[in-house]
């Protein structure tokens, strides 16, 4: 198993975000943001935050390698290091850019650990407090020094989940989801920096959260895509906390496959519950263009 500090990695992430983050938010120039794709921008920061960490993380785990979301633009081969003998840093320099390019202040750094594609530490970082949600196996998952737990341990009316964009229309859309008054309220994501840490309470049940978070907390995730860099940060924190997930074919997530859909919840029976809720708008999606 692959030996690291987690406190020395939180201060990589830090340092990297005070230099090539902040200095750059509300401030982007003309010339700073280009795009991807369709609703896909990338900016002068992701490219300078996931460069610079690239440099740092390898050099601090000698043989090690990065799957980071805008190398994979470049190159789509890089996913192959998934498979070799050497642990991987899967990175998402600023998870929600649309957020950072519009000056909303809901953007994080994501960072995996993943060793024979199997994570084993991870690190969820707000920029703009400075606070890092973070795990290590068998560890369990750490905010500001106190240790957390799943906030929701059921399904029920009373409680939230948070669906991802790509499925906010049709969650809305009584022809595609039927509605029922036994399922919790579901609210959209802001980007999955920000929904994951909402999984979570202290152990005496505070809802730490990040600065610009909002403080409910959410019972399960439902997400369409899902890229490495997007998931294995937070899905990590998650099962590290006890809880159940898969795609939405009910197989374990496959980090080659993008498009398979995830859903989070506090144990198996409670996914089970929550996946035949659903299944009409899986079913939906699946007949639709990625």
């Amino acid at each position: 198993m692959t030996k690291i500090d987690i406190s020395t990695v939180d201060k990589i992430i830090r340092e990297v975000a005070v230099s090539e983050i902040m200095p750059r938010f509300r401030k982007l120039a003309e010339g700073d943001v280009e795009m991807k794709g369709i609703n896909d921008p990338v900016t002068v920061a992701d490219k300078e935050s996931e460069r610079h960490l690239t440099e740092r993380l390898t050099a601090y785990l000698p043989n090690s390698v990065v799957v980071g979301e805008e190398s994979f633009a470049a190159d789509q081969a890089i996913m192959s290091h998934l498979d070799n003998e050497h642990p991987v840093w899967i990175i998402d320099p600023i998870d929600g850019t649309r957020n950072f390019v519009a000056g909303v202040p809901e953007f994080a750094v994501m960072i995996a650990l993943v060793d024979r594609r199997k994570a084993v530490a991870s690190w969820i970082h707000d920029p703009n407090s400075g606070d890092t949600i973070m795990a290590e196996q068998g560890a369990g998952v750490w905010l500001r020094g106190k240790k957390l737990k799943l906030a929701a341990t059921d399904i029920s009316p009373n409680t939230v989940g948070l669906v991802g964009s790509r499925v906010k229309k049709l969650i809305s859309d009584p022809s595609v989801m039927p509605q029922s008054p036994d399922m919790p309220k579901i609210e959209i994501g802001s980007c999955a920096g920000f929904d994951y840490p909402r999984l979570f309470v202290t152990q005496d049940g505070q809802a730490l959260t990040f600065a610009n978070a909002p403080t409910s907390r959410a019972s399960f995730l439902l997400y369409r895509h899902t890229n490495a860099w997007d998931h294995a940060p937070g899905m990590f924190l998650h099962q590290e906390a006890g809880g159940y997930n898969a795609d939405w074919q009910g197989q374990p997530y496959n980090m080659n496959l993008p498009r398979a859909g995830l859903l989070y919840a506090p144990d198996k029976a409670a996914w089970n519950k929550l996946f035949a809720y659903f299944q009409p708008l899986m079913a939906h999606a699946a007949q639709k263009a990625p």
